[in-house]
């Protein structure tokens, strides 16, 4: 691979995504390479993981992307989790499926380092690795993260009792640090191309109520089709929080008329 043709990698919030996308997210996140490491390491449930995503939404300490190759398949997902506006610090993770290209960790890495730094004003980033897993400890000190700590014995996992390293990068370091990195890893870098599909103000300033009632619309066709298929493929059980959001989405589009047709609005 040459950096003529780099692999296109896009991260879209995984809330955007339609259900079948956001199911195979959870079939990533079910991989034995990728729960070994999380701390929750049981098989999630289509339920769960449907209830996980609504919740999502209504969460604004926490951002979730899935990683999309060129033609929007799955293959991981970054989480932004724990934003904290006043101290301006967060704490962030990722997985991907197995076999993915060589380098791609390492530039999903700086690349959301970079969006960290320069689009969500945090100035402290954080992120816990769970004793074992070398090779993360290792990447993430490669971009400049320093161990702050080591939990001894913190968490109980297959049987035992094991521990969690604690790892810091402030933004100082990182601009003091980050073109060293670039030209490091240059060759690596040069192997992808990854967009970041983040919402910008200019996009959140108030859209004619008529643009919100046709995108909830659509939002809601494609609840009704996802829930067909759930009840075609799997247990219908699976469909109730999509159920919910459905009921939200008209009680959004019933809002949106009301705000149309009021003189004052």
């Amino acid at each position: 691979m040459n950096s003529v043709n780099p692999k296109v990698i896009n991260l879209v919030l995984l809330t955007f995504l339609d259900t079948e996308s956001q199911m195979k997210v959870r079939e990533i996140r079910n991989e034995e390479n990728v729960r070994k490491w999380m701390y929750t390491d049981h098989i999630i449930e289509a339920n769960e993981h449907l209830g996980w995503i609504n919740r999502l939404k209504q969460d604004d300490r926490k951002i979730v992307f899935a990683v999309l190759d060129e033609v929007h398949k799955p293959l991981g997902v970054i989480s932004v989790n724990a934003i904290d506006r006043l101290h301006k610090k967060a704490d962030w993770g990722y997985y991907v499926t197995e076999n993915v290209w060589g380098g791609l960790g390492s530039a999903l890495e700086y690349s959301l380092i970079n969006f960290i730094f320069n689009s969500l004003g945090v100035e402290k980033l954080n992120c816990e690795v769970i004793e074992g897993n070398d090779a993360v400890v290792k990447l993430h000190k490669k971009f400049l993260f320093q161990e702050e700590g080591f939990l001894r014995s913190n968490i109980f996992k297959n049987g035992a009792r094991i521990g969690v390293h604690l790892l810091g990068l402030t933004k100082e370091d990182w601009l003091a640090g980050y073109k060293e990195i670039q030209k490091k890893y240059d060759k690596v870098f040069e192997k992808f191309s990854v967009f970041i599909q983040w919402p910008q103000d200019n996009e959140k300033e108030y859209p004619h109520p008529i643009d919100q009632i046709e995108a909830a619309r659509a939002r809601n066709n494609l609840n009704w089709m996802s829930i067909l298929r759930l009840a075609l493929e799997k247990s219908p059980e699976t469909a109730k929080p999509i159920v919910a959001d459905i009921k939200n989405i008209d009680r959004e589009i019933s809002a949106l008329t009301d705000k149309l047709t009021d003189p004052l609005a």
